[in-house]
């Protein structure tokens, strides 16, 4: 039987449209949102409640969001937190869903991943964030592969001037297993770094580092690029990783930009690494 799977975050930007550095909710709640239906085999189903479906959301709303639900987190972070939810709601102009939740029995501290049913979701490898010191050299690799596409600018202020900075500058390293294969994922969110005092100098007038996240691994001090989706006005965030007792493992991803917000699940297909779920979320 299929299982719901759902988003769960403490910061309350993750999981909505538009561009924040975001706060924290309360302690022991989460903000809760479904993106797809998962199979015991490993196929992630679109929830059938979108702009061309209104009567479906209709009845996913009768039938699902307006009735209680438990999930469990089924990610590293907070692994086996139980979070109740007593309803959701239906946005019935931009078709997003989602509540708020109270979770139990281990802590939340950030963002995961949750469940319906773990009947068949395993104990996974967790995501490690590498260290400065081993990030580094890292970052200065995904830096060449990338070339002039990485791209971090300061426009100055009470000037019309525009200034190359370091393209390195709060690139985030990660290192995941994914079926047996090392890889890393190279991240720049906006909460990463918007909130930090050093880019709010007065002397300048707006600080603009572009999302990144990408996927790859080192091959003889070279970065070998995998997968990269880059977004010049929006934002995109690594949520977490599961594992299927059959095997097979899963990476995912928010991502938002003014207008919308919605879901990146990434597995492995033909042994390299593909997009195999894009959806959910909602936006106007």
């Amino acid at each position: 039987m299929d299982v719901m799977i759902v988003a769960v975050s403490r910061d309350d930007s993750v999981l909505s449209g538009g561009i924040s550095s975001g706060r924290l909710i309360a302690h022991e709640k989460v903000a809760v949102e479904p993106f797809a239906w998962l199979s015991p085999g490993g196929e992630w189903k679109a929830i059938d409640c979108d702009e061309g479906h209104p009567q479906a959301c209709k009845t996913f709303d009768r039938e699902y969001l307006s009735k209680p639900q438990v999930y469990t987190v089924v990610s590293a972070d907070g692994r086996g937190a139980k979070v109740s939810v007593d309803e959701m709601e239906l946005d019935d102009e931009c078709f997003g869903y989602g509540g708020l939740g109270v979770f139990s029995g281990a802590p939340i501290s950030y963002a995961d991943v949750a469940a319906s049913s773990t009947e068949f979701i395993t104990i996974g490898s967790p995501a490690t964030r590498l260290p400065d010191a081993e990030a580094e050299p890292i970052r200065k690799a995904f830096a060449e592969a990338a070339g002039e596409k990485l791209d971090a600018t300061v426009e100055m202020y009470q000037s019309a001037s525009t200034e190359k900075i370091d393209p390195t500058l709060e690139l985030r390293i990660y290192s995941v297993q994914l079926e047996g294969q090392k890889l890393l994922i190279v991240q720049r969110a906006f909460q990463d770094w918007a909130n930090k005092p050093e880019y709010h100098d007065p002397q300048t007038w707006h600080f603009q580092l572009d999302s990144v996240f990408a996927v790859g691994r080192m091959e003889q001090g070279r970065f070998v690029l995998l997968y990269w989706q880059k977004m010049e006005d929006g934002n995109q965030q690594f949520l977490g990783l599961i594992r299927l007792k059959s095997g097979k493992d899963f990476l995912i991803e928010t991502v938002s930009d003014p207008e919308t917000q919605f879901f990146r699940v990434y597995g492995i297909r033909d042994g390299k690494i593909a997009l195999v779920f894009q959806g959910g979320g909602g936006g106007c």
